[in-house]
């Protein structure tokens, strides 16, 4: 076998003959490859290959962490609550103050609403009450100044009758007091008879018998004196009490008669006099009523439209001339600071859209993007809720939620010409309509948050 190796012929080398004015380095000789060209019609299906694996595993990691990959939203539209303008009663539109498209402050007159038709029957019957209680407080009147004329000529025949009651009271106290003066002008006489007749019986000229009768005569003078004087306090005192106006005798009958008929017409006219205060209170009362019934009448028989808001006119719902019912809206209207945006974006990212999230909003037509934050979240949006609005959401799938994004500062009017783009095709009749507000523009709302932000809350 060492013979057969030994004996093999060596192995053949190929030499490359140089080129011409070729040097070659070394002192052996290098054999070189020509490079063969690859078709590109080889590498086309490998790289398309390696898009459709990229394309899986993007979809595969899109579809298990949404709130990684997906940021922002392009279906997004300016957008902004509606305020209803609407007529408290029925009645025509007979004036329009402000055009649509003009802006309008708070409590600025909008429309004018004419109702003939207005229920007047509170203004009726109050206008009853009225004169029902100005009846009462004629006759109440009427009464008080009959009972005035009558106490006035009671007094005058009360102070003649006193008058006269006096008088005749100070006659018989002068009589009384007479006949008190005669009569202790006799005690005095009989008096000294009976002492005269005593000194007699002491020096025996006359008999005791004779002294007593004097005695008796005297005594009895004395019952007359005595009697006069308690007529005479009586009188006295009779006529004191009449002073007084205490009437006590029947001299004074008529008096009485006449002071208790003064009291009854005294407490009469104070009664008619608290009447008249309470009718008098009352009516003002309900001409205060009737007032503000009159004005609420000609207020709503040409109510002046107003809102409590500013903002500025859309659409008009109801033409002047027109016959609205109560409850009618007649104009739409949009306030410019309550702008909002109706982003749709999938509902894996309702942990990172909790309201008060700050958000950016790349308004269509605005070069630069505006602060905004989470304002309220929608699962869905029937119409009712899209009703509140100016701009029809934009359309919502399986498993994504309405965003809607508070704007920061407001967005103000925007020129009508949208910025250059490309449009959805679904915006291409709301994009036609913008302008006031931005309302209807189409937006891109982004998550103000990084990547790596999102990455830690969706592994946290």
């Amino acid at each position: 076998m060492a013979d057969q190796r030994n004996n093999n012929p060596p192995p053949r080398q190929h030499l490359l003959t140089p080129a011409p004015g070729h040097q070659p380095q070394g002192e052996g000789l290098v054999e070189r490859k020509t490079p063969v060209a690859v078709p590109l019609w080889h590498i086309v299906p490998r790289m398309a290959g390696y898009g459709v694996v990229l394309f899986i595993v993007w979809a595969v990691l899109t579809i298990m962490f949404p709130n990684v990959f997906t940021r922002s939203s392009e279906r997004a539209v300016v957008n902004s609550p509606v305020s209803l303008v609407t007529s408290p009663v029925e009645g025509i539109v007979m004036k329009q103050m402000v055009a649509a498209g003009q802006p309008f402050m708070a409590n600025q007159p909008l429309m004018i609403v004419q109702n003939p038709n207005i229920d007047r029957s509170l203004f009726v019957d109050l206008t009853g009450k009225k004169l029902d209680n100005q009846q009462r407080y004629d006759s109440a009147k009427a009464r008080l100044e009959s009972n005035r004329r009558l106490l006035a000529a009671t007094d005058s025949d009360l102070q003649r009758y006193n008058s006269a009651a006096q008088r005749e009271h100070a006659a018989r106290v002068r009589a009384l007091e007479a006949r008190v003066a005669v009569a202790k002008a006799q005690e005095d006489q009989q008096q000294e008879v009976v002492n005269r007749n005593q000194n007699m019986q002491w020096a025996g000229a006359v008999s005791e018998a004779y002294t007593n009768a004097s005695r008796y005569q005297l005594s009895m003078l004395s019952n007359a004196k005595a009697a006069a004087k308690a007529e005479l306090d009586n009188a006295v005192g009779v006529s004191e009490a009449a002073r007084n106006k205490v009437y006590a005798s029947s001299t004074d009958g008529p008096s009485a008669s006449l002071a208790q008929r003064r009291q009854v017409l005294n407490a009469e006219n104070a009664q008619l006099t608290a009447e008249l205060e309470q009718l008098e209170t009352y009516g003002k009362e309900v001409d205060k009523l009737l007032a503000a019934e009159q004005e609420r009448i000609d207020r709503l028989s040409n109510l002046e439209i107003r809102s409590t808001e500013s903002g500025t006119i859309e659409d008009l719902i109801a033409q002047p001339g027109m016959r609205v019912a109560a409850g009618a809206t007649l104009a739409r209207a949009s306030n410019c600071s309550q702008t909002r945006v109706v982003a749709v974006f999938p509902r894996g990212l309702s942990d990172s859209l909790l309201p008060g999230a700050r958000l950016n909003v790349h308004v269509d037509g605005l070069p630069t993007p505006l602060p905004a934050s989470v304002a309220e979240i929608l699962p869905r949006a029937p119409d009712g809720d899209q009703a509140r609005y100016f701009v029809p959401f934009p359309p919502i799938e399986k498993n994504e939620i309405y965003v809607i994004a508070k704007l920061n500062r407001p967005l103000g009017n925007l020129p009508d010409k949208p910025a250059s783009g490309v449009v959805p095709a679904a915006a291409a009749g709301q994009q036609a309509s913008s302008g006031h507000c931005g309302m209807g523009r189409w937006a891109r709302v982004t998550l103000n948050q990084s990547w790596l932000g999102q990455l830690r809350a969706s592994l946290s």
